[in-house]
């Protein structure tokens, strides 16, 4: 079960391509990167990253989309050092209660909240945190608040890819046996600024930043997100790609 930018250039998606099936399911993504600038092996160049995704149905709007997880990747050269910053424990059972200092974003959504014959849509504001890591792995968390309060959250594992156009993938952490979801994250717009902290590198302290853009551009950045269904229906994918300069 699932528990459910200050800049001198910022470049958004282009043209993105979103997805809907038979069952009027559908996936809209669009993403901005701020600067959209590559940076080079001796000055990496850090970014702020924005997100909106929205699913749904186009048919019938109180349809649940039952998607069971989602997996979102950035063009292969993103790197991230969340390993670096503070981070927050996920909570297995419940929501996870992250410090203020592992807060990375902020943002807006949309909640459905189940429980009757239709669910019922509330506008949520949410928080994104640094994780600490699952089995392993580093992770990313989505709290949505209503009123101050949760209401439902998305984890995230994230590594790299070792083939193919995209490298970090997010993945969306499955919790078994924690019982029916109650509430899902149908829409969400996050923005995650440049963030940075001091370290050493090589014995010497220098400057590091959370997420760093990849060392080539070709002309643009692709990005997407694939969701994944428990009625068996096959897995759609939305892309989103952002135009980008030479450092």
């Amino acid at each position: 079960m699932r528990k459910l930018v200050v800049a001198v250039i910022t470049a958004v998606g282009l043209a993105g391509q979103g997805a809907t099936d038979s069952k009027g399911r559908f996936i809209d993504l669009s993403v901005g990167v701020t600067p959209p600038v590559s940076g080079t092996t001796k000055k990496p160049q850090g970014v702020g990253i924005s997100f909106d995704s929205f699913t749904g149905n186009r048919i019938n709007g109180n349809t649940p989309s039952h998607s069971n997880s989602l997996v979102t990747r950035f063009n292969k050269g993103f790197q991230s050092n969340g390993s670096l910053f503070p981070a927050c424990q996920i909570n297995l059972k419940g929501y996870s209660a992250c410090p203020k200092s592992t807060q990375i974003g902020s943002g807006s959504g949309e909640v459905a909240i189940f429980g009757q014959s239709t669910p019922t849509f509330a506008s949520a504001q949410l928080a994104a945190y640094n994780g600490k890591p699952y089995k392993g792995t580093p992770t990313l968390i989505f709290i949505g608040l209503l009123n101050g309060k949760p209401v439902a959250e998305l984890d995230f594992t994230y590594k790299q890819q070792p083939t193919g156009p995209y490298g970090l993938a997010f993945t969306e952490i499955v919790f078994p046996n924690t019982g029916p979801e109650t509430s899902e994250l149908t829409k969400f717009s996050i923005t995650i600024p440049d963030r940075t902290t001091t370290t050493k590198v090589h014995g010497k302290r220098a400057i590091v930043h959370l997420l760093v853009a990849p060392t080539t551009c070709n002309g643009s950045w692709q990005f997407a997100q694939t969701n994944f269904f428990t009625d068996g229906s096959p897995a759609l994918t939305a892309t989103d790609s952002v135009s980008c300069v030479r450092g």
